[in-house]
């Protein structure tokens, strides 16, 4: 149908001129689920997701999907609001959509689940996330839906997976490759020293994904291959910090890493060779300043890889590693200079109606000393630079789409503002809180 209306555009152009191919481009963006239209929103305090000081009484003038124009809101011209609807945001704070740079909504597909998920994420502000693996299928068919407007939900952006043969024994894999064979999938293959490395990765990409995913039981010898074969075809990758037997160094130069904690447990238990959470060691004592993981840090400062913290997942108890080590750890990261992501790998209770990005904003503050508008960054400018697609979203300028949310509190006095949401707007597309009737998320196991 898409083919034969774009035909129709050509052949109504010959035959009566731009102002007919016009009428039929505008069919085309609607099946494309384009917004479409001019939009001035104006008089809201502007956090553009770096480090400028806020300015107030601003407008964002967007076309169709994309921001024309910031500029104060007294500067407007006649010109500029002619054909424009204004939207009035006197007195709220506008920054751009949030991004979850950590979600698994695919590993045990269900997908009333993952629509009730997203569209909850999406209602709070979140207009992004990063699907760190599972079935690549579901997350294609989910990912489409999500771009053409036919079901609210952040724009999903997720990884292929490869590992070490020896992990496809994983439970989880052989879910997330239903009908097939886990470990012989492009998005969740199997490599060691004789897989061509070059087919490994378009494979990869073979499947719609925006990155790849380094994940367990490889030396380090294949992920630095790997990551040097992804840097080569200009596709994002993304690894845990520790593979395993790899260490955390054979991982500096991708695009970004997971689990702060990783690095403890490197220094406590060295010979570690295989992916798994048992037998923890011990953490007492250990903190940002042991001199293993001080220079850790430096070498990840060097590379200019990001580090996706996931401090959800760390809790104040049990025998993995607490949070106040994980914030310490985050913390000593960020003063050394690396970006840090906001990543959540975990999910939110089913009463909670916000977002579990919410949480780990802070955490971010609380346990690593984040200042609120750092911790907007991590899950915006940051995360937008991990998907590769900052020249695409994560600030508020013109030529960007046009991915915002608007607040009616001030997320720099409290990042917990983060959940006075008033309208979300995800490629000039609007999502009225007050539109949102929440209920209780179906269960969900993985």
């Amino acid at each position: 149908m898409i083919l034969k209306s774009a035909v129709t555009v050509l052949s109504l152009a010959t035959a009566f001129g731009a102002g007919a191919a016009n009428v039929q481009q505008e069919r085309l963006d609607k099946l494309n689920g384009k917004a479409l239209g001019r939009v001035i929103y104006r008089g809201a305090t502007l956090i553009d997701g770096t480090s400028a000081a806020p300015r107030t009484d601003m407008a964002i003038i967007v076309k169709d999907d994309r921001i024309e124009a910031v500029l104060p809101a007294a500067q407007l011209t006649e010109q500029q609001r002619s054909g424009a609807r204004l939207v009035d945001t006197a007195g709220q704070y506008v920054l751009p959509g949030l991004i979850d740079s950590h979600v698994h909504y695919a590993t045990n597909p269900d997908r009333p689940y993952a629509e009730a998920e997203l569209k909850r994420n999406l209602y709070g502000g979140v207009t992004g996330v990063r699907d760190m693996a599972g079935d690549a299928r579901e997350l294609a068919g989910l990912s489409r839906d999500a771009l053409l407007n036919r079901i609210p939900s952040p724009d999903i952006y997720y990884a292929s997976l490869v590992a070490g043969p020896s992990f496809f024994n994983d439970p989880r894999t052989v879910v997330a490759a239903l009908g097939a064979q886990p470990g012989s999938t492009p998005w969740l293959y199997a490599v060691d020293d004789k897989t061509s490395l070059p087919l490994a990765v378009a494979q990869a990409r073979g499947t719609g994904a925006t990155g790849m995913k380094i994940y367990a039981n490889l030396p380090g010898t294949l992920v630095r291959k790997l990551i040097a074969e992804s840097k080569q075809q200009k596709f994002p990758v993304w690894t845990h910090m520790q593979v395993y037997p790899a260490s955390p160094y054979d991982s500096l130069g991708a695009t970004a890493v997971s689990h702060v904690c990783m690095i403890a447990r490197h220094v406590r238990e060295t010979g570690k060779s295989a992916y798994g959470h048992a037998n923890e060691p011990s953490y007492a004592g250990l903190t940002a300043e042991d001199p293993e993981i001080k220079k850790y840090i430096a070498a990840l400062a060097k590379s200019g890889t990001i580090m996706d913290a996931t401090l959800s997942v760390y809790k104040t108890e049990g025998p993995r590693c607490h949070i106040t080590l994980a914030g310490d750890i985050t913390r000593a990261m960020h003063k050394a200079g690396v970006k840090i992501i906001a990543g959540t790998d975990t999910d939110n209770t089913g009463e909670d109606p916000f977002p579990v990005l919410d949480h780990e904003l802070e955490k971010l503050v609380r346990y690593a000393g984040f200042t609120p508008q750092q911790a907007i960054i991590a899950a915006t400018a940051n995360a937008a630079e991990a998907l590769g697609k900052q020249k695409e979203f994560g600030t508020l300028e013109a030529g960007k789409q046009a991915n915002m949310v608007f607040l009616q509190h001030d997320p720099l006095q409290d990042i917990g503002n983060v959940r006075s949401v008033v309208l979300t707007v995800k490629r000039g597309h609007e999502f009225a809180r007050a539109d949102y009737k929440f209920t209780p998320l179906p269960v969900h196991e993985d």
